[in-house]
């Protein structure tokens, strides 16, 4: 592997995992720059010699502790790996990193990621017309849906590789307020406005034991969070033309949904400098979805495995 690679692992109270996922990293990426940021925990984490162990003074989320590691990371690329998700080997990165050499606008890539019970994490996250994100391929067995590279409006940074330069076009990495959940998702979308790209590239499978780490949160907590960033995130990068036409629907979806849960989302204003070199109408139709109305239902319920998948566009 290149030397100008770095592997960024935020951790939080749970040494089993990050002791699992830093030794597959290790024995897989011998020659990479790791970074672990302890996000303040109890006991604090331990890593062994050769890596970089960075402890935050307070619990910063996945967000901010990936912020908080991006200034010390020495690689043109930046590898974000969760401490749930488990390299088998050296192949998707190396996948994921040829792919960004052959597509110089694709500024972030994910790799194929499967769940314990063996389906598919999300290949992709779509938008649907209502602005709502479609998982592709989420809770499915592997098949044709996760067997050719294919652009997503967003990409899971459970396994995600960046082009550090794009990061900049993009107003930085992570929006700091947002602590954790639908990060990525912003991310992603500063790079489309940004006139870059993100694509799933199909790899060896990485085990994610989704929500790990999560799993000690109370869920009305994470629905909080998640329906606040992703508010905050609609509010701040959706064009007019989403707001006159499906922005009265997508609001009554995000408040239905704090409503099922029994949240109120929190907005906030939170705008990133960076420079708009696309509308959205230049890329949305590569990414957007047309789910029927069982396809909605089966989104609200998280039930994605009992219709067949949407074609892509």
């Amino acid at each position: 592997m290149r030397a100008r690679l770095t592997v960024i692992l935020v951790a939080w109270n749970r040494q089993d995992l990050l002791d699992r996922s830093l030794g597959a990293v290790r024995r897989c990426l011998p020659e990479a720059q790791v970074l672990v940021v302890d996000n303040a925990s109890e006991p604090p984490l331990a890593v062994p010699p050769g890596v970089t162990l960075l402890r935050a003074p307070r619990n910063l989320g996945f967000a901010g502790g990936n912020n908080l590691a991006l200034p010390h990371a020495a690689g043109e690329r930046l590898l974000l790996l969760n401490t749930d998700a488990l390299l088998p080997s050296a192949e998707p990165v190396r996948r994921l990193e040829a792919f960004l050499e052959a597509h110089p606008r694709v500024a972030a890539a994910q790799a194929t990621l499967a769940l314990p019970d063996g389906t598919l994490d999300a290949c992709g996250e779509y938008l649907t017309p209502l602005g709502l994100l479609w998982h592709h391929g989420y809770r499915r067995p592997p098949g044709p849906h996760a067997a050719r590279p294919h652009p997503a409006f967003a990409c899971k940074a459970a396994c995600l590789l960046l082009r550090r330069e794009a990061l900049a076009d993009a107003g930085g990495l992570f929006r700091p307020t947002f602590f954790c959940y639908y990060e990525d998702v912003d991310l992603c979308h500063r790079l489309w406005l940004a006139g870059w790209e993100c694509w799933f590239v199909p790899t060896p499978p990485v085990l994610h034991d989704e929500g790990a780490t999560a799993r000690a949160l109370p869920r009305r907590r994470v629905w909080r969070r998640y329906l606040s960033n992703l508010l905050t995130s609609a509010f701040d990068l959706r064009g007019r033309r989403f707001w006159f036409t499906a922005g009265p629907f997508f609001l009554a979806a995000v408040f239905l949904g704090g409503l099922r849960h029994g949240v109120l989302p929190r907005p906030r204003r939170d705008p990133l400098p960076f420079v708009r070199r696309r509308a959205e109408r230049d890329f949305l139709p590569r990414v957007t979805l047309r789910p029927t109305w069982r396809h909605y239902l089966a989104l609200a319920t998280r039930r994605f495995g009992r219709l067949p998948p949407l074609p892509l566009p």
